[in-house]
């Protein structure tokens, strides 16, 4: 920029020569420039600098542009004492009254264009200077913001403060080309246009007297705690905004300012029924466009039907509103729901399937949780929230109450002053504690009061008493008996108060409730409230199936710490979340927590205890007090790890105690069903069967499946049957569970169960169930078996799936390794920590052997072990040697069959050639007959495994070419396989073309070829010896030792 300077007498000149010329497309000197003014410019109203509207200043003071002095020499002479505004959006008064300290000698707008602006000062309220330089110029510190914004950022869309979206009010009342917006909502437009998407005018002017100004300024100048957006709750988003990395850096803004702020470096929600991350996560296009969620919704969500948060569909208030198809769904339902029957969401269809009690939940006798429990110190503040929506019923309140000790306080809730009265009057008579009387909305029953009117003080209580004063109405003869059935429970007695207490300063447990009441129990269902409680979890970011565990306090009166109830507070619903009373009987939201406050209790790391009167059973058998007593159910984030969200299958365990005290062998094997699953795991269930049997007498077995479910048709081994992972652990059953789902449930272990992994996925998941058991039990056995099949971290590039695999094999301490083969011993011996244990030298699978008919007649076939899967078995090799081959021989290969097996796939993986045939994955007998017919095979493994497909080959009479890696040398084991050290192609083909050579000289040559390493072939094993050893090993896990006595 280039500013002139003239002050002659009373005229000083302030001339842009540069955008004097750009705006009248003027190629010239300054003088010529300046000439072109005198002579052209001023007579044409013309302005010479962009800070100067000469048109508008005109207007402004009654100039003509005949006149004598021209508008912009009229300001120099006579505006500037006058304090003249020589620009619409340059205030020369409110400039001078904030910057200048009354010095006049100099005109305020020639005091910005010198030092003003360099200092940070803004030319009008309604620019903000440094905000915009932070926005748009953060890389240039040479331009002035004010001359940016009225020389190109107001036509690039710029924002002169954060709340006026220059682009957005251009669009929004069709602004012309040549127009300023600002400009025409200072001057006017601010009557009845919005400044910004967020900004509701008329909302704001309802609740504040603007004193003259524009609602826009008067907010951005003078403090309020008034929102200008229906859609911006300021007490909680305050809340939420104190908690937020940047908020120190932008305390001193207005609520709406900081919002807008603090969103562009992390997902805020402006209100409690407006979810960010619920809005972003369902669409995914905002993400991409990094628009902010919440004015992409006012600007075009709300009209588009995009839901804002899961617990209110704008779809459903369309419905019941079908007068108001134009609007704001959310804006308008937060206006009016108060005081209308507006319902947030729709009901669901109900579920009426009746939900069991799994038969592994414990229940405990109100007389044993004392002596299990521990102390609660005497100054802990109890804290008794009591919905009386029966004021009638105070007295039974307050009776019941005064069993409680101690530091105590009752916080009364009901929905009418008249209530309040009586109540008051009430407890000031009978009550032993101190009382708070609250007036709430009736809407959201008993649970609103809890979560939304009492939500303060609930988080200053160290234990907690929900109650209310039943009187369900909704089934035939009433529930009296089961409010007086509840308060017993809870309250009955000074003793089962002090039993309850004692349970809850156990710092595990976080809730203890009553049992069902009787006939309660057979109406425990989802109901109409799956959906909404599937949205809460939705809120904590868990998710829930519907096979959970459905268990829940009902009745909604039950024991807690307030601590445990966190993720539930956390949410911060509010009365707008909840369903307007209208006598409902299910599906409301209320419905849905009471369902869910087990849950939460789970979601915050805490157990939950169910209690019955010992007069309803006989009590359970003593329990000891350094073991778990209290219930969980559901696998939370937490419990899961956060690896699964990479690599589902290293999804964790939520490990639960079983009392079971008697040891017990457990597989944890990927998949059960040997039908889908490839050599492993016949080995793995081979191997664990022959150690089930030496120690049957003395353990009980398990197979875990890990991955895959177990399918219908499944048929179980002897001795074992299928059972849910809810079932109570029994001694002396051998069973097989299904923990492919361990998200929907808990996993019961014992003390002194002994895992055996297949994989490494398994052993990861091994390690966290011993730590689990160290945390339930104190003790846990000192290491685990693992089958250890292959060098499986060399499955992966050098990545972070890599070294989770790696990991495994660095637990010299606690693995006792199995190795399968004593090729992959020595690898692990040179390579790793993993050293010592048992090595297995397998036979091969009799179910293939069986389907080997010896001596068949030799056929023109190339089988190739090909698994795209699996980059260790080199595909893109095998088809590359195949049209080597060929193209090196063609004519002798014209009559051959390449056939690869192992693994279904589609033809376009291979790029080289189309000779070859797919057979993909085959049954044993079909299998045992293509190899007992073939002549040739190619079955290559980067491993230091030996691999089974060429061994089961060579067996069958078949001349395999397959390749060593480290220390493993095929051409060991037998006659019939033929190993290369290089992927040279040229080499490679060259060999197997001397093969079929040698075959075709004597087809009979590989039913002649001898084993060379006595195991496996013929079935040689030795599993039988292996097995006494290892079976003495398991013993000695399986015994624990407690001050000197087995146990």
């Amino acid at each position: 920029m280039t500013v002139l300077h003239v002050q002659s007498g009373a005229t000083m000149k302030h001339f842009d020569f540069q955008w004097y010329a750009q705006q009248n497309n003027l190629v010239m000197s300054n003088a010529r420039i300046s000439t072109h003014y005198e002579e052209v410019g001023r007579q044409r109203g013309l302005s010479p600098t962009p800070y100067f509207d000469a048109r508008w200043y005109a207007g402004a003071h009654g100039l003509g542009l005949a006149d004598d002095l021209s508008p912009f020499e009229h300001f120099a002479l006579l505006g500037a004492g006058a304090l003249a505004d020589p620009h619409p959006l340059f205030n020369a008064k409110w400039y001078r009254w904030t910057y200048m300290d009354g010095d006049s000698d100099i005109h305020p707008l020639f005091h910005y264009i010198e030092t003003g602006w360099k200092q940070g000062n803004d030319p009008h309220p309604l620019f903000r200077g440094r905000w915009y330089a932070e926005r748009y110029l953060k890389d240039i510190d040479h331009i002035d913001p004010f001359y940016h914004f009225l020389t190109e950022g107001h036509d690039r869309g710029c924002q002169p403060n954060p709340l006026f979206d220059t682009r957005w009010y251009g669009e929004t009342y069709r602004m012309g080309r040549t127009a300023n917006c600002l400009v025409d909502y200072i001057y006017g437009g601010h009557a009845a246009r919005d400044p910004h998407p967020l900004f509701d005018s008329r909302h704001y002017r309802d609740a504040v007297d603007c004193g003259g100004l524009s609602p826009l300024e008067h907010y951005l100048t003078k403090p309020s705690d008034v929102s200008p957006c229906p859609m911006l709750d300021v007490a909680f988003f305050g809340r939420r905004a104190r908690r937020h990395r940047g908020y120190r850096e932008v305390a001193h803004l207005p609520a709406l300012v900081q919002y807008l702020e603090l969103s562009r470096t992390g997902g805020i929600d402006p209100h409690p029924l407006f979810s960010t991350a619920f809005y972003v996560e369902q669409n995914p296009d905002i993400k991409e466009s990094r628009v902010e969620p919440l004015t992409h919704y006012a600007k075009s969500g709300a009209r588009e039907g995009r839901q804002p948060h899961p617990l209110f569909e704008p779809d459903y208030y369309r419905e019941q509103y079908p007068d108001r198809p134009d609007g704001n769904p959310l804006a308008d339902y937060l206006a009016d729901f108060s005081d209308s029957g507006a319902r947030p969401r729709r009901a669901s269809r109900p579920d009426t399937v009746t939900r069991p009690l799994p038969p592994s939940r414990t229940v405990i006798d109100v007389a044993d949780l004392g002596a299990l429990g521990g102390h609660l110190p005497d100054e802990a503040a109890i804290g008794v929230f009591a919905h009386i929506f029966y004021s009638d019923l105070s007295e039974y309140v307050a009776r019941y109450t005064n069993n409680i000790p101690g530091n105590c306080t009752i916080y009364i809730s009901t929905t009418t002053l008249s209530d309040a009265k009586r109540i008051n009057a009430v407890f000031a008579e009978r009550s032993q504690h101190p009382f708070v009387i609250r007036v709430v909305p009736n809407r959201g029953r008993d649970i609103a009061p809890l979560v939304v009117a009492f939500r303060d003080v609930l988080r200053t209580c160290d234990v907690a008493l929900h109650i209310h004063t039943k009187k369900s109405t909704h089934y035939e003869g009433g529930f009296d008996q089961w409010r007086d059935y509840l308060f017993e429970a809870n309250l009955g007695t000074p003793s089962v108060v002090a039993a309850i207490l004692s349970a809850l300063a156990r710092p595990e447990i976080g809730a203890v409730a009553p049992d069902h009441y009787g006939p309660i129990k057979p109406l425990i269902q989802w109901g109409g409230n799956f959906d909404t409680v599937s949205r809460l979890f939705r809120l904590c970011g868990e998710r829930i199936g519907t096979e959970a565990v459905l268990d829940f306090p009902s009745g909604s009166m039950f024991w807690f710490k307030p601590k445990a109830l966190a993720r539930l507070l956390d949410l911060e619903l509010d009365y707008c979340h909840f369903d307007p009373e209208a006598g409902q009987v299910d599906g409301t939201l209320a419905h849905a927590i009471e369902r869910s406050f087990f849950s939460f209790v789970e979601m915050a790391g805490y157990e939950w205890v169910v209690q019955r009167p010992a007069a309803d059973g006989a009590p359970f058998a003593p329990r000891r007090a350094d073991r778990p007593i209290g219930n969980r159910f559901l696998p939370t984030d937490r419990d899961l790890g956060l690896t699964r969200k990479y690599y589902p299958e290293c999804t964790e365990y939520l490990v639960r105690p079983s009392p079971v005290v008697k040891p017990r062998l457990n597989l944890l094997i990927p998949l059960i069903d040997q039908k889908k699953g490839y050599a492993g795991i016949a080995t793995a269930l081979e191997v664990f069967a022959a150690l089930c049997e030496p120690l049957k007498d003395a353990f009980d077995a398990r197979i875990v499946v890990t991955d895959v479910s177990i399918g219908p048709h499944y048929d179980p081994p002897p001795s074992f049957e299928i059972v849910s992972p809810l079932a109570q652990d029994v001694a002396g059953r051998n069973t097989i569970v299904d923990a492919s789902r361990r998200y929907d449930y808990p996993v019961f272990f014992r003390e002194t169960d002994i895992l055996f992994a297949t994989a490494w996925w398994t052993a990861s998941g091994a390690l966290d169930i011993l730590r689990q058991q160290a945390e339930l039990f104190s003790v846990r056995p000192e290491k685990f078996l693992y089958l250890v099949q292959d060098y499986e971290c060399g499955f992966y590039p050098w990545s972070t799936k890599y070294a989770l695999a790696e990991r495994t094999y660095r637990q010299p301490d606690t693995v006792l390794p199995i190795f399968n083969t004593g090729l992959l011993q020595e690898f692990f011996e040179a390579n790793h920590q993993l050293t010592g244990g048992y090595v297995l030298h397998p036979g091969i699978n009799r179910n293939i052997d069986r389907h080997i008919v010896r001596n068949t007649q030799k056929e023109k076939i190339v089988l190739l072990y090909a698994r795209p899967h699996a980059e260790r078995n080199c595909l893109h090799f095998l088809d590359m040697t195949v049209r080597t081959v060929i193209d090196a021989d063609p004519d002798f290969w014209s009559d051959w069959r390449f056939v690869a097996i192992g693994e279904d796939f589609d033809a376009g993986e291979l790029r080289c050639t189309d000779r070859i045939e797919i057979l993909g994955r085959l049954s044993l007998a079909r299998y045992g007959d293509l190899a007992s017919r073939a002549a040739l095979a190619m079955s290559l493994m980067i491993s230091p495994h030996p691999s089974y497909p060429p061994l089961e080959l060579a067996h069958a009479g078949v001349r395999v070419l397959t390749n060593n890696y480290g220390n493993k040398d095929m051409a060991r084991l037998h006659d019939n396989i033929t190993a290369f050290e290089s992927f040279d192609l040229d080499a490679v083909g060259r060999t197997l073309r001397a093969m079929a050579g040698a075959w075709t000289d004597d087809p009979a040559i590989g039913w002649r070829g001898q084993d060379k390493a006595g195991w496996f072939f013929g079935g040689h094993t030795n599993l039988g010896t292996m097995i006494p050893q290892l079976a003495e090993a398991v013993r000695g896990l399986g015994t624990r030792r407690d001050g000197g006595q087995v146990l």
